[in-house]
């Protein structure tokens, strides 16, 4: 008997660890850099090719950070070009990643923990999105000491609103996702959400575009004219664009994976996103 469960034993085959995806940032024509995580691992940096998802590679781990507090948890794009990066620790810490000399500088500590952040120019301002019993809200940010002021009042978690996903415009317009339902039940989100635009054309903020469901993401293309958010309509996973000038949208694709975190080629004429276990790219149309 024990030789038949040695036996048994070593027939087995060993299960693989998942891999996951997240995060992509399209930083650079030939490069998309996103956080790879296989297992319990830590998390890791990596850029893959735009043209072949098989040519991935290793960029830096946990241990190529100044002075790492906690483990990367977020990328996003800074506007001089260098590639922002995330840590968890007991608040969140902001670095920025230089590709071509490969080095990290750190930007500054915020307050609190948040999950999405956006800069300004000069990076000494911003905006951030973080979430509290399932409700988000926009933060300013001021660098490098990390204050954090609430902000719209009336999309606040206190209002019975919610808002994440801020990007920053070139000249200090914010494009972000809300909705002003309340959350009613556990699983999954089924308020409305929208598009929304503070800062343009002097008013205090104002929605556009469709409705859906499912906690968005969103990103500006880079001729700001339109924003490519992943959102739920209709039980499906959806990739959508929206004019921000008269709220017209389009559908790029739809699935029963989740699609998430949307990222613009620096030409416009791509989008990257996450479906979890990969980074994939689809066209936009002209």
């Amino acid at each position: 008997m024990a030789w038949l469960v040695m036996a048994l034993g070593g027939c087995a085959v060993p299960r693989a660890d998942p891999v996951l995806r997240t995060s992509p940032v399209w930083l650079a024509d030939d490069a998309i850099y996103f956080l790879r995580q296989s297992g319990s691992d830590p998390i890791e940096l990596w850029a893959r090719d735009p043209e072949g998802a098989a040519r991935e590679r290793y960029v830096a781990s946990h241990e190529d950070l100044p002075d790492p507090c906690g483990g990367m948890d977020e990328l996003f794009r800074l506007p001089d070009g260098r590639l922002g990066v995330a840590l968890d620790c007991d608040s969140t810490r902001l670095l920025a990643f230089d590709p071509a000399a490969r080095t990290f500088d750190r930007l500054g500590d915020l307050r609190s923990r948040v999950a999405q952040v956006t800069l300004s120019g000069d990076l000494s301002r911003g905006y951030s999105a973080g979430v509290s019993d399932r409700c988000w809200s926009l933060s300013t940010i001021g660098l490098p000491q990390g204050e954090l002021a609430p902000t719209l009042p009336e999309l606040t978690c206190a209002a019975g609103a919610s808002a994440r996903s801020p990007v920053l415009t070139r000249w200090g317009g914010l494009v972000f996702a809300a909705t002003r339902d309340r959350e009613r039940t556990e699983g999954t989100d089924t308020r409305r959400w929208s598009v929304h635009l503070a800062g343009f054309a002097g008013v205090p903020f104002k929605g556009i575009g469709p409705t859906f469901q499912g906690l968005p993401d969103l990103d500006l293309s880079p001729d700001e004219h339109q924003a490519a958010v992943t959102a739920t309509r209709f039980g499906r996973s959806r990739l959508l664009l929206v004019d921000l000038k008269d709220g017209e949208s389009r559908e790029l694709l739809s699935s029963e994976k989740g699609l998430a975190e949307p990222t613009f080629a620096p030409d416009g004429r791509h989008l990257a996103y996450s479906d979890l276990r990969n980074i994939k790219v689809v066209s936009v149309p002209g």
